[in-house]
């Protein structure tokens, strides 16, 4: 490929991902308006309690892991051949799934403890439930990985729009149905944690 040709492919890769990246962070500003309005004072800070844990699993999952996967990925493809790309991919998602596992297991068996912690120890449950999360990141990480390495932004800018558009209706939804059927704050704050 051209070098010129590169550069274009480079630059319009970055300018998907950045409207993809503004556009999730627009979603994620404005759904906690109406999310705060529907659970109330009580349920937004049992959602916010719990949300920390869920977000560091989605900046491994959509920012961390999957730039060094790319770059790496490029790297291997370049130098020693697509054969051996796909077997570092492989070793990389083993790698990746046991400490997603490993994360998964601190958190779930250590909720009730990181919830005395947080001073509410009725947040042990959601934490277990956020904890799933770090079993689907390594997937999620290897795929973006994959194919920004391939330099395809395409599906990883797609992907995180798609993931916040439902994650927002659902977490909306959730809320709206939970508290017309009078459930519990915990469950009405911690039940969108289910989506997550």
């Amino acid at each position: 490929m051209k070098p010129v040709n590169k550069s274009k492919d480079l630059l319009r890769g970055a300018f998907i991902l950045m409207a993809a990246a503004l556009i999730t962070k627009i979603l994620s500003a404005v759904y906690r308006i109406p999310f705060q309005n529907i659970v109330g004072d009580v349920g937004f800070y049992i959602f916010q309690q719990v949300y920390p844990f869920y977000g560091i699993a989605i900046v491994l999952a959509t920012t961390g892991f999957p730039v060094v996967i790319s770059k790496l990925f490029a790297e291997f493809k370049e130098r020693k051949g697509l054969q051996e790309a796909r077997h570092f991919m492989f070793i990389t998602y083993v790698y990746l799934q046991l400490f997603g596992f490993a994360c998964f297991l601190i958190l779930y068996a250590g909720a009730g403890t990181i919830a005395l912690w947080m001073g509410d120890t009725k947040l042990a449950i959601l934490l277990k439930v956020v904890s799933i999360v770090y079993l689907t990141f390594p997937a999620v990480s290897l795929l973006r990985g994959y194919f920004q390495g391939i330099g395809d932004m395409v599906p990883t800018a797609v992907s995180q729009v798609a993931e916040q558009v439902i994650r927002v209706a659902t977490i909306l939804f959730l809320a709206y149905l939970f508290t017309s059927k009078g459930y519990s704050l915990y469950l009405v704050g911690g039940g969108p944690c289910l989506v997550l």
